[in-house]
């Protein structure tokens, strides 16, 4: 036999060869997931304990055409990610937001996270799967490969998102990163870019931190009441949940301003073997965490441990509701994970919170209800947006002020925004240069969810406030 590129006529002259017994057309093939096949090759326990191959084979769900946006270090390309990275811009170049020609990741991280939300396994016979399997990953680089950005490049990376969610169905934002709390969330620009994004309907996935196990350590935006924060549970190398604990350095709530109980809920996050980025540079610090796959030579998979690495599979979990009910909003949704998640002997609302996350009993939840916080949108959100929704700033009127308009000593607790229905909002229009953060300093944000089993516990291995930070 043989194959060959030829036009219509030449086609047609091959029919009428004599020598030639029959022409088909070389057909261009995909690998696709088979969800039993995938349930019965998956070897990572905590995922297996969680019921990642269940909800596969009880629902068919893969995450199909759901579009996950890993706010990151990049995505490197990948045979468990062929064909399903949709885009890929840059915000840590001189020209932020430019379209990469190919997918990168300088840095290593986020493309492990990306592995563990989506990756298909095509490299290890199945064996490192994701959660998500058949969804589309959108790789909005905000972090170098140094492992820090600032709040201004992360903003820019989100309102990026909230911009395209329409072009690449963008309906799950992975957050595995975090900054030192130091503000109350109302005043916070990240949580309120948090709060627009979810209020716009994607559902915001953010890591806890790993600067347990003190109390109050739960890093910004994952200390806003809107978002969905994760920790980081011990799995202990197995499936079974009776062996299971709180990862030693998991962040714990309540938050330090606002007394929110944090986390929502608990996965799997220690040791966790997903996706590799060959040559970044937590590749070459540590190329004994490296993990073979099929290829033993050309290893190309990875280990980390952190709550970057337990947001991912909630992020992917969330796939795999929307694949089964589009509908949902992310309030419906983190309703539906705090309410199957499964209950914990150990820990509380401020180191667990509703429990592990059960992916099976998530996807096959039929509970429509909304999870609708008690605490207010933040001061930033709302001051910001009122302007631009109704066309005038806010005013109210003050009986001690001479029946005129006064904005002092009003605390924003007593304001009611029922006439404003968020959810019906159409936010794609919205652009950050309409806000005014004036007085905002913008703090530096340390890749503070990377984390190692080391021997020494919180080192910052590139040196002060910029660096990877490594705990055991």
């Amino acid at each position: 036999g043989a194959s060959a590129t030829l036009n219509g006529a030449a086609v047609l002259a091959l029919t009428k060869d004599k020598d030639v017994g029959f022409v088909s057309q070389d057909h261009v093939l995909t690998a696709k997931f088979d969800p039993a096949q995938g349930a019965g090759t998956l070897t990572t326990p905590g995922l297996v304990g969680i019921g990642v191959p269940d909800a596969w084979t009880q629902y068919g769900a893969i995450g199909r055409g759901i579009g996950v946006a890993v706010i990151d270090s990049g995505i490197a390309p990948s045979l468990d990610l062929a064909g399903r990275i949709v885009a890929s811009v840059d915000f840590t170049t001189g020209a932020p937001g430019e379209p990469l020609v190919a997918p990168a990741d300088p840095g290593g991280h986020g493309t492990h996270v990306a592995g563990l939300i989506g990756g298909d396994g095509t490299a290890s016979a199945g064996a490192y799967t994701g959660v998500a399997p058949g969804a589309n990953l959108v790789d909005v680089r905000v972090i170098g490969a140094g492992g820090a950005t600032t709040v201004s490049t992360l903003l820019r990376g989100m309102q990026w998102v909230l911009a395209n969610k329409a072009t690449y169905n963008i309906r799950v934002a992975n957050m595995s990163l975090g900054a030192a709390a130091t503000l109350s969330y109302r005043n916070d620009p990240l949580a309120t870019a948090a709060e627009v994004l979810t209020f716009a309907g994607i559902a915001v996935v953010v890591s806890a931190g790993n600067s347990g196990p003190g109390e109050t350590t739960v890093t910004t935006p994952g200390y806003d009441p809107f978002v969905i924060t994760v920790g980081a549970l011990d799995d202990n190398g197995t499936p079974a949940l009776d062996d299971d604990s709180l990862a030693s350095w998991s962040s714990r709530g309540p938050t330090a301003l606002d007394g929110i109980a944090k986390p929502d809920l608990v996965a799997p996050g220690r040791k966790m073997v997903s996706l590799r980025s060959p040559g970044s540079t937590l590749d070459q610090m540590y190329p004994d965490r490296q993990v073979a796959g099929t290829d033993l030579l050309a290893p190309a998979y990875f280990r980390m441990s952190g709550t970057s690495m337990a947001a991912p599979v909630v992020a992917g979990t969330i796939a795999l509701m929307l694949e089964r009910n589009p509908s949902l909003r992310p309030a419906q949704l983190k309703h539906r994970l705090m309410g199957t998640a499964t209950p914990l002997a150990f820990g509380s609302p401020n180191t667990t919170g509703n429990g592990l996350l059960n992916v099976s009993a998530a996807v096959g939840s039929a509970d429509s209800a909304s999870f609708v916080p008690t605490n207010p949108v933040s001061d930033g959100f709302a001051t910001e947006m009122y302007a631009l929704l109704v066309g005038q700033a806010i005013a109210w009127r003050d009986p001690s002020y001479n029946g005129g308009v006064d904005s002092n000593g009003v605390l924003w607790s007593d304001i009611t925004w029922d006439t404003i229905a968020w959810n019906e909002i159409t936010w794609e229009n919205l652009s950050w240069d309409a806000f005014n953060w004036a007085g905002i300093t913008w703090e530096e944000v340390t890749w503070e969810e990377i984390t190692w089993e080391t021997t020494s516990q919180n080192v910052n291995i590139l040196g002060g406030a910029r660096g990877w930070v490594l705990v055991n």
